[in-house]
């Protein structure tokens, strides 16, 4: 995966935890919404300018911004999990209970 696909990315990441639409985030930070998705789709990436405004919006330090890696974070893996629950069969989530009974207990 590119830097600028971890980083658009990690803007998403920070954007869904804020509860913010990818139209309300361009607003605040004074982008195109088309540039906004062209960032976090990894096909642009964001000006020094752009990052500071990323960071202020999100209420982090620039180097929390820039904190990338393949681990995705706790509140995302919760997200994706949660939507593969809602999809489930009674049968395939009583085996997911089941599973994840065996894991944690």
């Amino acid at each position: 995966m590119t830097i600028k696909e971890l980083l658009g990315k990690r803007i998403k990441e920070l954007r869904v935890v804020k509860k913010l639409t990818q139209a309300q985030l361009a607003e605040l930070v004074g982008i195109d919404p088309k540039h906004q998705s062209c960032i976090e789709n990894g096909r642009n990436f964001p000006s020094a300018d752009l990052l500071d405004k990323f960071a202020k919006v999100f209420e982090v330090d620039v180097c929390e911004l820039l904190k990338i890696e393949q681990n995705r974070s706790r509140i995302y893996l919760e997200e994706k999990i949660n939507k593969l629950i809602k999809k489930c069969s009674d049968a395939e989530l009583k085996t997911v209970y089941r599973v994840l009974t065996s894991i944690l207990e």
